[in-house]
């Protein structure tokens, strides 16, 4: 069922509240009123992740689409109406769409100089505004964010200008009834979740990536499946390629921490003594009184309770994560931001429940703060991409994060040089190199950032600063001589070989 929108005057967040009661068809008010939320013209509401996929294919065409990997986008319910789900890792030219989760300003100007229409997943976070910075389609896809529960078959799509014409079988009334009811809730809910979010990534630290708004993204393996899906009023857990979806719903941020795996490699269930101990539990008279007065008990940790021990998170691409402290150079962003509730004093008495939607701006803090990103050494302003977040370790030498374990996926690529800082490495690995294989040095360092600037991947992927100086340093003419040097394993070779030799040879 479509709905093309008639200019409203009532702010979106506050026709949710009532939307339940108001007269009406119940797919157009629906579509209708979570369209406004997206700053949509029109809303269509589809049975599920496989009529999302149907009408997607209707508007676009067969061909390939290049789909972030950590959405867990169904690449069956693509490929059974003639489209390809590729990785983002490739050049994006012919492809019919790109589907990201919270791009930045760059990946939308990407795509529109490729002539790529970018569809933005907002199933985890609605409101984003994306219509209005760039985005052609803006999805949900499934509506387990909106009922609470991932039990109904429901999926949204949203878009400006003229609407389609349905292409694919619309949900059932049951499932548009839940989400009518559950939708009045729905920015108290992601305020909430956004906040529990902002704990989690605060205790996890440099092991945790933001996710959007209400998620993290933790390293592989390192939580198994939860039986319901991500972004409901319960804590989830889901493996996607490159890491572990986390969201924590409406429960503790404990709870989510229980569903981690700890260094035994088991699971911490809610009942388990070996789970943290929650903080801010009241233990005595005492712990009460500061509790009511809005202070932290101050005690020892339990005995036996411990952290959920996760490997630091690898120096993987973060392609499309949109840095709310970095406002668009065009202008500041639209997007619609979630404020956790302001406390019961300070809340207006005769309307306490209304939620508050705030128009993030350049001035605008977000709720969430952001952790440190790692320093990548001398060639940081050379890279576009802000790598992912820092090792708990904030002492680190100044580089050594370029020689951080990759994703498993690369690990065929990582660098097998010593990093700046280990024992018998010298804190610069270029600074006995002469005049002319300094400026070899730097042909080479220029094409590694150019080469990963155009694959979206971070430097140390296609070769280590400490590769690169030894490849100078041996100045080779030939594979033969490249593959002598340290760090030039057999698939950097194969996929890089040739073109060194080219910059070595100037």
């Amino acid at each position: 069922m479509t709905a093309d929108l008639a200019p409203v005057s009532a702010r979106p967040d506050a026709r949710l509240v009532a939307l339940h009661a108001e007269r009406g068809d119940p797919h157009a008010r629906l579509a209708g009123a979570l369209a406004d939320l997206e700053g949509a013209d029109w809303g269509l509401t589809l049975a599920g992740e496989a009529a999302l996929a149907r009408q997607l294919g209707a508007l676009l065409g067969p061909g390939t689409v290049r789909v972030d990997e950590r959405l867990g986008v169904s690449r069956a319910a693509l490929a059974n109406v003639g489209l390809a789900a590729a990785g983002l890792d490739a050049d994006w030219g012919g492809a019919r769409a790109v589907w990201l989760a919270e791009p930045d300003e760059r990946l939308l100007r990407r795509a529109e100089r490729l002539g790529v229409p970018v569809i933005v997943d907002a199933t985890l976070a609605p409101g984003g505004g994306w219509l209005t910075q760039g985005a052609a389609y803006v999805v949900y896809r499934c509506g387990v964010t909106l009922t609470g529960f991932g039990d109904t078959d429901l999926a949204l799509l949203f878009g400006q200008g003229k609407a389609p014409a349905p292409a694919a079988p619309a949900p059932s009334d049951t499932a548009v009834a839940l989400a009518l009811r559950d939708v009045a809730t729905l920015p108290l809910r992601l305020a909430r979740i956004a906040r529990t979010v902002g704990q989690l990534a605060e205790r996890l630290g440099g092991r945790a990536l933001l996710f959007g708004p209400t998620a993290l993204l933790l390293p592989p393996d390192s939580a198994p499946d939860t039986p319901w899906p991500p972004g409901g009023v319960l804590a989830a857990t889901r493996n996607v390629a490159g890491g572990v979806v986390l969201t924590p719903g409406l429960q503790d941020a404990e709870v989510a921490l229980g569903l981690l795996r700890g260094a035994d490699g088991e699971a911490r269930e809610p009942g388990d003594p070996r789970r943290p101990a929650r903080d801010d539990e009241p233990r005595s008279r005492r712990d009460r009184f500061r509790r009511d007065r809005g202070e932290r008990p101050e005690r020892p940790a339990a005995a036996g309770a411990e952290e959920p021990r996760l490997a630091p998170f690898p120096d993987s691409p973060e392609p499309d994560t949109a840095r709310p402290d970095q406002p668009l150079p065009d202008g500041p962003p639209t997007r619609v931001t979630f404020e956790a509730p302001a406390p019961a004093a300070e809340a207006p008495a005769e309307a306490p429940w209304v939620p508050e939607i705030v128009l993030s701006s350049s001035g605008h803090e977000d709720p969430t703060p952001l952790p440190t990103p790692v320093s990548a050494g001398p060639d940081e302003p050379e890279l576009e991409v802000q790598p992912p977040l820092a090792t708990p370790d904030a002492a680190a030498p100044a580089g050594e994060a370029e020689e951080a374990a990759p994703p498993a996926a690369l690990a065929d690529l990582a660098p097998d040089l010593p990093a700046a800082g280990e024992a018998g490495a010298a804190p610069d690995p270029a600074a006995d190199l002469t005049e002319e294989q300094a400026a070899i040095y730097a042909r080479l360092r220029e094409w590694r950032n150019a080469e990963a600037r155009r694959q979206e991947v971070s430097r140390f992927i296609i070769a280590s600063n400490a590769t690169l100086a030894e490849i100078a340093r041996r100045v080779p003419y030939t594979l033969e001589d490249l593959r002598a040097v340290r760090g030039m394993g057999p698939e950097r070779l194969r996929k890089y070989g040739e073109k060194m030799l080219e910059v070595v040879r100037g």
